[in-house]
C-alpha cells in the first residue's frame, strides 16, 4: 500500500502543512493496514502512525481535476481538501459550504490518495516533490 498528497504549492507554508495534516487524516480514515502499533514507551504512550511513508507533491502545471481523473482511472481511494474547508474552523459551517455542491464550484487547494503501490505511483510519478 502507498499513499501521496498534492498539494497547490502556491499557499503560505502554514496553509500547506495544515492542508497535508487534515489530508493524511481523510486518507487513512478506516484504513488498518497501513497503520502500525500503539508503543509503551518508559513515561509515555506513542500513539500509531503510518508504516508507510507520505509523499507531499506539487500539482505543478496540473489541474486538480485531471488528477482526481487521473486517481479515479487507477482506482485510489480519493481524499479532497478545499479553500472551504480551510478556511473554517467550524465542522458544521464547512459542512454547509460543500453540502450538495459539484466539486468544480470549489476551489480545491490538495488531493490525497492511497492503494496499491503501482496504482499510486503511477498516478503520482510525474509530479515534483514539494521542497
Amino acid at each position: 500500500m502507498k499513499a501521496a498528497i498534492v498539494l497547490d504549492e502556491t499557499l503560505p507554508a502554514g496553509l500547506l502543512a495544515n492542508a497535508a495534516a487534515c489530508i493524511a487524516t481523510g486518507i487513512f480514515n478506516g484504513e488498518t493496514e497501513p497503520m502500525g502499533a500503539q508503543i509503551e514507551g518508559a513515561d509515555c504512550t506513542f500513539i500509531s502512525i503510518t508504516r508507510i511513508g507520505i509523499p507531499i507533491l506539487r500539482k505543478g502545471h496540473k489541474d486538480f481535476q485531471e488528477l482526481l481523473t487521473r486517481a479515479r482511472a487507477n482506482n485510489l481511494k480519493t481524499m479532497v481538501f478545499t479553500y472551504e474547508a480551510q478556511s473554517t474552523n467550524n465542522y458544521e459551517e464547512y459542512t454547509e459550504r460543500v453540502k450538495g455542491r459539484k466539486l468544480d464550484e470549489l476551489k480545491v487547494i490538495g488531493i490525497g490518495v492511497i492503494g496499491e503501490d503501482k496504482a499510486v505511483t503511477k498516478f503520482a510519478g510525474d509530479l515534483p516533490l514539494l521542497r
